[in-house]
C-alpha cells in the first residue's frame, strides 16, 4: 500500500534529506560545492578532461541535465572549457581552484562514507545494496512495463 506518500516521493525526500546535510556539511567547511557535483567532479579528478557526451554514457544522466550541471560549475569557478580542435566539441576540465579544494572535499568524502555505512547498520537492509538492486534490475525490467502489466491484469 502506498499510504499518503507514493514511492517516488519517499525517494526524493530520502534523497533530500541526504543531500541537504552534505551540502551543509559543505557550507560550514567553507566549500563552494554541491552533492550534484560529485560524479562530475570524482571524474575530472581521473581524467584530464572530458565533453558532454563522455559525461552522459558514464554517468547515465540527459544531455541537457548534464550541461546545465556543468554550466553551472562553470560559474561556480570548479570547471572551464579547454579548446579542441572541434569547435562543436567542448569539453570540461577541473580549474586550478578546484584541484586547490580537493584535500578539503576529500576529507568530507570520507565522512561522508562513513556516515553511509553507519546508516547502512542501522537498517534491516543495506541501502547501498538495495539501491544498487534496484538500478540493476530496472536496467533488464522498466518499470513502466511493471506498471503496463499491473494494468492488464
Amino acid at each position: 500500500m502506498l499510504g499518503a506518500h507514493g514511492l517516488g516521493t519517499r525517494l526524493r525526500l530520502l534523497t533530500a534529506a541526504l543531500d541537504d546535510a552534505v551540502e551543509e556539511i559543505y557550507k560550514l567547511r567553507g566549500l563552494n560545492f554541491r552533492p550534484r557535483y560529485f560524479p562530475y567532479f570524482r571524474m575530472l579528478m581521473e581524467r584530464e578532461s572530458m565533453s558532454v557526451g563522455e559525461f552522459v554514457s558514464a554517468l547515465g544522466f540527459t544531455q541537457p541535465a548534464t550541461t546545465q550541471t556543468l554550466q553551472i560549475m562553470r560559474e561556480a569557478g570548479l570547471v572551464e572549457t579547454v579548446q579542441t580542435g572541434d569547435r562543436r566539441m567542448r569539453r570540461y576540465q577541473l580549474t586550478q581552484q578546484a584541484k586547490a579544494i580537493v584535500p578539503r572535499l576529500e576529507e568530507v568524502w570520507a565522512a561522508v562514507a562513513a556516515a553511509a555505512e553507519r546508516l547502512d547498520e542501522a537498517l534491516p537492509a543495506s541501502l547501498d545494496s538495495t539501491v544498487d538492486a534496484a538500478l540493476d534490475h530496472l536496467s533488464s525490467h522498466p518499470f513502466r512495463q511493471m506498471i503496463e502489466l499491473e494494468i492488464a491484469e
